[in-house]
């Protein structure tokens, strides 16, 4: 069979054979599609316009690739996935040991990859960006993943990231004088991590949820196909608590005092420091604070919807960038959420009031019943975890000091109307700081500091891991807390 595929302005044509996958032929091209639901047909975000050509399950023009299969020749237009990340961070500058050269700190997030070239004698940046995670064709989320590799994707996988970090490198190769990358420093959550070192990832996967490592790596680039000298893999705690939010905790300087990190993506991990103790959960809040599993949803990337409000009458938004709207992120995502509660659309149990079951915040960007559940699920995932992990540590809401808010949400989160759709406890809401992607910033910091990595490693170790899902209090605060209001 022959087929041709539009990506922007280019065309290429391929030789395929009859009864081939269209998404993991595409995949295998290196084209990048998203298909959060993991190619089950379920999100819609994997479809091609069809020129020329009959696919089963056609309709109005497009296909799901993740469902077609190669059966004739055929002209395809496809739109890959690409933004800008989030890489904003309210950190401090931070101390060095006084290293000559240039390093590069790496978060590899579920949804998204954020990367910054750092000056390693100085510790400040010189260039940063974000990019989707390529990974996002295979799944959502860690468990679509960790399935996907068990099916014979582990190397792809891999490969996925790697490639996207080997360009990284080779970006900012160009903006040094030698162009020597002396080391990479990775963050991320266990999953990512265990896929960047191309280990088995299936321990994390099913009970009693094992990793393969956890300690911090050190291993030259070279082992991995990268052109930095030396390669460091941070540490994380458990299975479902990652490096990335280790050094946030780091970055956040979590340890003065009494307060908590949340760093909130697709799972929402908590780390609290009280008393000289630290105790660490993690949450399956799910993607769509990232956008997946939301019907118009995105990454914090360009043309994404980062804000909802109502003046005079009428739904205004904002967007990263500032362009038009091409979805909505999940910042945008709880102002309007906020904005339905607040105009009666929907009701404390989260069910649209009236016959229209889509709340349109621009002509192509909508937010549906199913995006209201699943937006239900998460935040009460949130909410519950903050509020079992300070009764087990025996905090009391007027005894913390400071909960800051990191992660997927980034800067732009309004944090009134955050408690107002119940992702945060009412009683804390003059506590809350937004502080965007300490992970990036903790990193960066590891990579020029061995005593900051020191701590990064006594938090990983020094953490007691709570374990949500055999937790009674648990289940009981997050069906608590599934609706909205009181």
């Amino acid at each position: 069979m022959q087929l041709k595929v539009l990506s922007k302005t280019k065309t290429r044509e391929f030789s395929c054979k009859g009864g081939e996958n269209l998404l993991s032929f595409l995949q295998a091209q290196g084209y990048v599609l998203s298909a959060r639901c993991g190619g089950n047909g379920k999100c819609g975000k994997c479809r091609v316009r069809v020129l020329e050509g009959e696919f089963e399950g056609q309709k109005d023009g497009y296909v799901l690739s993740c469902l077609a299969h190669i059966n004739s020749d055929a002209y395809i237009e496809v739109f890959e996935t690409e933004g800008g990340g989030l890489t904003a961070s309210s950190a401090e500058e931070i101390r060095t040991d006084g290293e000559e050269g240039f390093g590069v700190a790496l978060d590899i997030g579920t949804t998204t990859l954020a990367f910054a070239l750092v000056d390693l004698k100085t510790g400040k940046e010189k260039e940063k960006f974000g990019v989707l995670n390529n990974q996002g064709g295979y799944g959502a989320d860690v468990l679509s993943r960790i399935a996907a590799a068990d099916k014979g994707c582990a190397k792809q996988l891999q490969e996925s990231i790697l490639s996207q970090t080997r360009e990284a490198l080779a970006r900012f190769a160009e903006k040094i004088p030698d162009g020597r990358v002396r080391r990479l420093a990775v963050c991320g959550n266990t999953t990512m991590l265990h896929f960047f070192l191309g280990k088995d990832a299936r321990g994390i996967g099913q009970y009693p949820f094992r990793a393969e490592f956890l300690d911090t790596v050190r291993l030259p680039g070279s082992e991995l196909g990268l052109s930095a000298e030396e390669v460091v893999i941070l540490p994380s705690v458990a299975a479902y608590f990652g490096a990335d939010a280790v050094v946030g905790g780091v970055a956040a300087r979590v340890c003065e005092g009494t307060s908590m990190l949340a760093d909130i993506g697709t799972n929402g991990e908590m780390l609290l420091h009280t008393d000289g103790k630290l105790y660490a959960t993690s949450t399956a809040a799910g993607p769509c604070f990232e956008g997946a599993n939301i019907e118009c949803g995105t990454g914090g990337v360009a043309g994404a919807i980062d804000s909802v409000c109502e003046r005079d009458g009428k739904i205004c938004y904002t967007t990263i960038g500032g362009g038009s709207a091409s979805g909505i992120c999940g910042a945008g995502l709880v102002d309007a959420i906020a904005l339905m509660l607040k105009k009666g659309i929907i009701d404390e149990t989260g069910a649209f009031t009236g016959e229209e079951q889509r709340f349109y915040i621009s002509d192509n960007v909508y937010v549906s019943q199913a995006d209201v559940r699943n937006f239900q699920l998460a935040k009460s995932a949130v909410c519950a975890g903050i509020r079992v992990l300070l009764s087990e540590a025996g905090v009391s809401f007027e005894k913390l000091e400071k909960l800051y808010v990191a992660g997927g949400l980034g800067f732009y989160l309004n944090l009134a109307n955050a408690v107002a759709v119940g992702l945060f406890p009412a009683e804390l809401e003059k506590k809350l700081a937004v502080v965007g992607n300490t992970a990036l910033a903790g990193t960066r910091q590891c990579l020029c500091s061995r005593d900051i990595l020191g701590q990064a490693e006594k938090i990983a170790r020094g953490s007691e891991y709570l374990d949500l899902s055999a937790s009674p209090e648990f289940m009981d605060a997050y069906i608590e807390n599934m609706n909205f209001g009181e």
